[in-house]
């Protein structure tokens, strides 16, 4: 999977799959759904979304060394509040251990 988007609000940063441009179409209306990344720890079922690569990185390298995975890294739809978008830039970045 991919990152192809980051869009900063005025609380958060997050990782979201959808590219610069989709993310500016959907900017017209003043709420609009995009698939974001999050992680958790695996014990626990709170969200946080932000950190989600540095999350899916540390289970490869947890991976690497035998260890047990700390995180559970995924994506879901998440509600934006278009006056509440800060900047949104493109990325291009691979994680690691997250399936489409």
């Amino acid at each position: 999977m991919k990152i192809k988007s980051i869009i900063e609000t005025a609380n958060n940063r997050h990782e979201v799959l959808d590219d610069i441009d989709t993310i500016f179409n959907k900017m017209n209306e003043p709420y609009f759904f995009a698939d974001t990344l999050y992680s958790r720890d695996k014990n626990s079922y709170s969200y946080c979304f932000g950190n989600a690569l540095i999350c899916a990185e540390i289970n490869e390298s947890a991976k690497a060394i035998g260890s047990e995975i700390e995180y559970i890294v995924d994506h879901m739809p998440v509600i934006f509040n278009t006056n509440q978008i800060i900047k949104v830039y493109p990325v291009d970045q691979k994680v690691p251990g997250v399936e489409e």
